[in-house]
């Protein structure tokens, strides 16, 4: 049986005709199975286009080694991809790179039309794109222009012409775009006609053509106010005057323009409104960006509102259109050019000032997919959000030396108040509730009689306005340890890029540090971070200069009102409790929940507050009703009494009114009223309730002064009303610590710099101070607004570009509307109380008499409830917590707290719902 020998493919020993190697590699032969499935002469002939190639190669014994016969391959893949990529390119239009349907028409004319003034077409204008038509790819060559704009013969347009716009908001149909451009073609030639024939004729339409010759002129001197302004940092602190600006340069610059304006506009009844104001302006700006492209203050200021508005891009397209905001492009540039300006300002603010204050909290977003997907999901972006504050009171020349304080040896009662501090916090509640006595009919006379400011050392000073500038928004979060650093890191390369830039080294911000605040989360985890890096070698890593990290007072006051709530609002409807009053008022936004919705909840606890006060006074001074004169021994034949002694015996008065209410008394507890075998459960729980109420009360006015020795007052007073919570408490601990922070542990200067920077004063004025961080939740809403209005571009870039202008564009549209006398239109009350609902709450408390005291009387929901926050028999439990509070702030530890307190609120309507600044 013979054998069979199993065929092998066939080596050819010639050399590759390619790379002509004579090596014994593999050898690949044309013919070959493996060449006729890809096609490989074709692909070959494509590449080199030489002819009879393909017979050769066919039937001469030619061979291919498998290195050339890949390369080959590729290079044609190589080139057939890029061939159709070109075409695609060419033939299709891209985002700004060719004419968009939506875009106002260049004002040239059809090429062929010689009847174009010469001067017009020299005219600069922000409408003069010529079109750029859209090619195919066999048109690459072709060296014949485009005429610009199709002339009325023209019946048909190629597909090429009028391919669709890869941008949603200029997506038309193709017949749509052909009869635009047409429509429009003949309308812009007889335009072009009459402005060649007035301009041929003398007339005043001549006249008025020289007048506004100048106003596109560059100098300062001769330029218009829509070029004077057109720079962030030049609208921003104009914008409250720019209409009547430009309505004023109307008069005196182009007068005959005014007055063809005010023949059409001017009712036949002669009667001008003062809707006509920013009606001029209006039409004059747009009328006067057309003739120069940079007269686009007003333009920007328009493109500002409409941001903060959220208006979408198909929005801003549409008034693109219409002449009346920036195109797409210009506004991401206007909204860079604020970035940019914002650095700037703070270098220049450095080299006067260098001592600043940054303030932080966190900025979360909640994305929700239009369509979900295993790899598309609902997702929550985590950020950070900071700003810079500059000193008004601290001086470089200040003592910079820390004291030596033995920080063992400090205790409770170093803490809390002292007797004498005790005297002057009575003081100040003495003023607050004299005002409440003159809200009195019956009490009017002693208005004139008390002080409508509490003075202090730096009142002048704390008028001033403050500047605050907004840092870039970090992308991280700051729940997390690995974060927190990356947030140091970031500040301390920030100071050094600033300070570098503004004196040349870092030798002013190794000596003064900068302080840093925020909310408790902030101070904690920014703390340890840095204890994270005690051991660095360097100043930058160790973030040395980045100290003391503190807790400012807004949060802090928020947590002062959930902790009242918690602790006095229940669903019980017991005549004379906050749920009751919420019910009879009809608060429903009041749910008991406080973080997320401070606003209407401080609003209700002050109005009852203040309302159960009064009732006190009624009894106090034996009145039947708000009308009555108080029938007090003290006031008996006030009105004889000079003004001295009218003030003296009304200081005596109020003061023997709060210590019969044993307000000031909170940190001793115990009780006010005698002792009885039952208690009067109502009477103890509005007892209770006035003085919260009043330390709010004490709260706001401290920050609206901007009172630095009465912040370190209410701090340590509110220690007991925290710990009468819980031992806990979370601002329990921040209170002390800022307490031993400020007193105890920091130089002169870096205390004046702490406390100062608790209060912003972003208007400029006396009493129109708020807390820092109250500030930089503002902030945090307005960059939260303008993140949500990005639509699905909420890319980094965007985000970080929107978060810098964020401020700044919402302070030129409040200044616009100020200026337009624009108020504000919601669901909120613009008062923090009605007279009407405050004539309820006062019938509804005279007729429940609550501090009449009534045996037994009971309060559902609040058994045993005491007259006072915190119980006497508590006071030595609180003083040994704090004890060791103490030791263990004073030594670096770390604090517990409760875990189970509510987190903050990330609400979508949060900022409705945030007091006012």
């Amino acid at each position: 049986m013979s054998s069979i020998t199993t065929p092998r493919k066939k080596k050819s020993n010639s050399v590759c005709f390619v790379c002509l190697n004579p090596t014994d590699s593999h050898r690949i032969a044309f013919n070959e199975k493996k060449c006729v499935d890809v096609d490989f002469v074709e692909k070959l002939f494509f590449i080199c286009k030489t002819d009879g190639v393909k017979r050769i190669l066919k039937f001469e014994d030619a061979n291919i080694c498998r290195n050339c016969f890949s390369k080959v391959l590729n290079t044609f893949d190589f080139i057939h991809k890029t061939n159709e990529n070109i075409e695609q390119f060419v033939s299709t239009c891209v985002k700004r790179a060719a004419f968009s349907p939506l875009t106002p028409k260049s004002f040239y004319c059809n090429v062929n039309n010689n009847n174009m003034s010469t001067d017009s077409q020299s005219l600069p204008t922000s409408r003069s794109r010529k079109l750029t038509k859209r090619l195919a790819f066999s048109d690459i060559t072709n060296e014949s222009e485009y005429d610009p704009i199709p002339t009325s013969t023209t019946t048909t347009t190629s597909e090429a012409e009028v391919n669709d716009h890869d941008h949603s908001y200029t997506s038309f149909q193709k017949s749509t775009q052909a009869r635009m451009i047409l429509e429009n073609s003949d309308l812009l030639t007889d335009i072009s006609n009459r402005f060649t024939s007035f301009c041929s004729q003398g007339s005043f339409l001549t006249d008025l053509r020289e007048q506004s010759l100048s106003l596109t002129s560059r100098t300062v001197m001769f330029s218009s106010v829509l070029h004077k302004y057109r720079k962030a940092d030049d609208l921003h602190e104009n914008s409250d005057h720019l209409i009547t600006a430009i309505v004023k340069e109307m008069m005196t610059r182009v007068p005959l323009l005014l007055d063809a304006m005010l023949c059409v506009a001017v009712p036949n009844s002669n009667i001008i409104p003062a809707s006509i104001i920013p009606s001029l302006a209006t039409c004059y700006s747009i009328l006067l960006k057309l003739r120069y492209n940079n007269l686009s203050a007003f333009h920007r200021m328009v493109s500002a509102i409409t941001l903060k508005g959220g208006l979408n891009d198909r929005g801003q397209a549409r008034l693109n259109y219409l002449g009346m905001t920036l195109s797409c492009e210009r506004r991401l540039q206007f909204q860079e050019s604020i970035s940019l300006s914002s650095e700037n300002l703070i270098i220049d603010k450095l080299k006067f000032n260098p001592l600043i204050k940054i303030t932080g909290d966190n900025l979360d977003v909640y994305i929700k997919a239009s369509q979900l997907f295993t790899d598309k999901r609902n997702k929550d972006l985590h950020m950070f959000a900071s700003n810079v504050i500059f000193s008004r009171i601290a001086r470089m020349d200040m003592d910079i030396e820390s004291p030596n304080v033995d920080v063992n040896s400090i205790q409770a009662a170093d803490v809390l108040l002292s007797s004498y501090q005790q005297e002057q916090l009575l003081d100040v509640y003495g003023v607050l509730i004299g005002r409440i006595m003159s809200k009195l009919p019956g009490m009017k006379f002693l208005k004139s009689h008390l002080s409508l400011h509490v003075p202090h050392q730096y009142s002048k000073k704390m008028a001033e306005k403050s500047t605050v500038i907004p840092l870039p928004i970090l992308f991280s979060n700051e729940t997390k340890h690995e974060d927190c650093l990356d947030i140091m890191d970031s500040y301390e390369s920030q100071l050094t890029s600033l300070f570098t830039a503004a004196f040349g080294s870092l030798e002013i911000l190794r000596k003064f540090k900068v302080p840093v605040g925020g909310d408790q989360l902030t101070r904690v985890r920014l703390q340890e971070a840095k204890n994270l890096r005690t051991l660095s070698v360097s100043p930058e890593k160790k973030f040395d200069d980045l100290s003391p990290i503190v807790c400012e007072m807004w949060h802090s006051k928020q947590d002062f009102l959930e902790k009242c709530y918690k602790a006095l609002y229940k669903v019980e409807n017991t005549p004379g409790t906050l749920h009751y009053f919420k019910t009879i008022l009809h608060r429903n936004d009041v749910n008991g929940k406080v973080k997320g919705r401070f606003k209407p909840h401080h609003e209700l606890l002050v109005a009852v507050g203040e309302g159960m006060i009064r009732e006190q006074i009624l009894e106090f001074c034996n009145m039947e009703c708000e009308d009555d004169i108080p029938q007090h021994i003290k006031l008996e034949g006030f009105d004889k009494l000079k003004d001295f002694d009218k003030r003296e015996v009304l200081t005596k008065l109020i003061r023997e009114f709060l210590i019969f209410y044993g307000y000031g008394n909170v940190h001793l507890g115990g009780h006010i009223m005698s002792e009885n075998q039952e208690i009067d459960e109502l009477q103890n729980y509005c007892s209770n309730l006035c003085h919260w109420a009043l330390h709010l009360i004490e709260l706001d006015d401290t920050a609206k002064e901007g009172d630095m020795s009465r912040l370190l007052l209410n701090c340590r007073y509110s220690i007991p009303f925290f710990y009468s919570h819980s031992a806990l408490s979370k601002y329990l601990v921040e209170n002390i610590d800022f307490i031993i922070k400020t007193e105890y542990l920091l130089s002169p200067l870096q205390k004046l710099r702490v406390l100062e920077g608790s209060f912003v004063n972003v208007r400029g004025g006396v009493a129109q101070n708020v807390e820092s961080d109250l500030v930089q939740e503002h902030s945090v809403c307005n960059q939260k607004s303008l993140i949500k209005s990005l639509g699905a571009n909420k890319t980094e870039k965007a985000i970080s570009r929107i978060t810098r202008a964020a401020d700044m564009i919402s302070s030129i549209c409040d200044k616009f509307d100020k200026t337009v006398n624009l108020k504000p239109k919601g669901s909120r009350h613009s008062k923090c109380i009605s007279e009407t609902d405050t004539q309820i709450i006062s019938k509804s408390l005279r007729k429940l008499r609550p501090f009449k005291f009534t045996n037994g009387r009971k309060c559902n929901g609040f058994n045993n409830i005491k007259s006072l926050p915190l119980s006497k028999s508590k006071v030595p439990m609180m003083k040994d917590r704090m004890n060791l509070i103490i030791r263990r702030l004073t030594n670096g530890q770390a604090v517990l707290f409760d875990e189970q307190e509510a987190p903050e609120i990330d609400e979508e309507n949060s900022s409705d719902y945030l007091p006012d600044i």
